[in-house]
């Protein structure tokens, strides 16, 4: 079934083209069903082709994570259910969870994550902290973040909290954040949250604290503002 309609200006082009052709002695004229049919197959080829290349470049930079790593990248766990499934990047193979990660409706085909989306050949940088790959969201300020550090720095806001982006309110982040020292990666680069122990003053990155492990303790989602309260498993002090 041919699905191409052509348009005016396929249709002048068709004109000079068979002018043209007439011109350099070729008698017959390409009918408007025959370049229709042409253009469909073309169109339809052209989908072939590189859905077929996206699933060879797949193929050849991605690792099959194993099944222990399948769990969400944003929020941690594994369980999921028919409106909060855990989908899969078809670029870097970045599990989220659609809530998470601001997902609501999977689409048929391939599916991307905002990285592989927007800067697929570059390497891409958080704003919050030094770990390298996650879940990245774009900030008002058109730079590269973790959803994961922006959900847990306090200051910092969502502006859609349905698509969960972009992060926005970096400037409200104080001075004394940014001057923080990660124990965990030992740097001092991007914004850290503390220790919820009020006797206790570690701090460390958000995707550091994950990482290692250490007990993520959420507030109540009906509180107005989300605190940084990451504690280690063991006690503090």
């Amino acid at each position: 079934m041919v699905e191409y309609d052509l348009e005016d200006i396929d249709r002048e082009w068709l004109r000079q083209a068979n002018r043209e052709r007439a011109e350099s002695g070729v008698a017959s004229d390409v009918s408007a069903n025959v370049l229709e049919t042409i253009v469909d197959g073309l169109e339809k080829e052209w989908f072939d082709l590189t859905k077929d290349a996206q699933k060879a470049i797949s193929a050849q930079h991605q690792e099959q994570l194993p099944a222990e790593d399948a769990a969400c990248a944003i929020c941690g766990e594994e369980e999921c259910d028919n409106t909060n499934a855990i989908v899969f990047c078809d670029g870097c193979n970045l599990a989220v969870h659609q809530d998470c990660y601001g997902v609501p409706y999977i689409p048929e085909g391939q599916w991307l994550c905002r990285r592989c989306m927007l800067a697929p050949d570059k390497a891409v940088a958080c704003m919050f902290c030094p770990q390298r790959g996650g879940a990245f969201k774009k900030t008002t300020a058109n730079k590269w973040a973790h959803l994961l550090c922006a959900l847990w720095i306090p200051e910092v806001g969502i502006a859609n909290t349905v698509y969960m982006e972009p992060i926005d309110s970096v400037d409200q982040i104080p001075r004394s954040r940014w001057r923080l020292y990660c124990h965990l990666c030992h740097r001092k680069q991007g914004a850290c949250i503390q220790c919820a122990h009020r006797q206790c003053v570690t701090a460390f990155h958000a995707t550091c604290a994950r990482k290692a492990r250490l007990a993520m303790i959420r507030k109540p989602r009906g509180s107005s503002r989300r605190p940084a309260v990451a504690a280690p498993m063991r006690r503090c002090g």
